[in-house]
């Protein structure tokens, strides 16, 4: 009978946490992008939020 052992244990769907995953370049391009477009989406809110106030005080 052949039987081989192993020094370690794995589990299925569990990786050790010295192997963390790497982000891939599309997923670093996609991070990038998103952080650079929140300030524009700020002032997009904060100018809607202004118009909308200043209509609802004319009125």
């Amino acid at each position: 009978m052949n039987a081989t052992t192993t020094n370690h244990t794995q589990f299925a769907g569990l990786t050790p946490a010295t192997d963390a995953p790497v982000p891939t370049d599309y997923i670093r391009f996609a991070q990038n992008s998103f952080l650079t477009e929140l300030p524009g989406v700020a002032f997009g809110l904060i100018t809607l939020a202004y118009l909308i106030t200043s209509l609802l005080a004319l009125a």
